[in-house]
């Protein structure tokens, strides 16, 4: 479980530094890596938090990629 918890920490530190730069996303990459984590069973509800956030960070990131 310790390992989720490493993987989700490394997801949100990389996601807030590409944030910043929006065309060096690869979106559909980092999306299915979430849904990935998402699929696990006996995640934490502070996990499926940590997670949904990640995947609102990168919708709000594409948004300004795109415009």
């Amino acid at each position: 479980m310790n390992s989720i918890k490493i993987e989700i920490g490394q997801l949100e530190k990389t996601l807030s530094v590409l944030a910043l730069r929006p065309r060096l996303i690869r979106f559909d990459y980092w999306v299915s890596q979430i849904e990935r984590l998402l699929e696990r069973s006996g995640l934490s509800a502070q996990d499926k938090q940590r997670l949904g956030t990640l995947h609102d960070l990168l919708a709000e990131a594409g948004g300004r990629a795109n415009s």
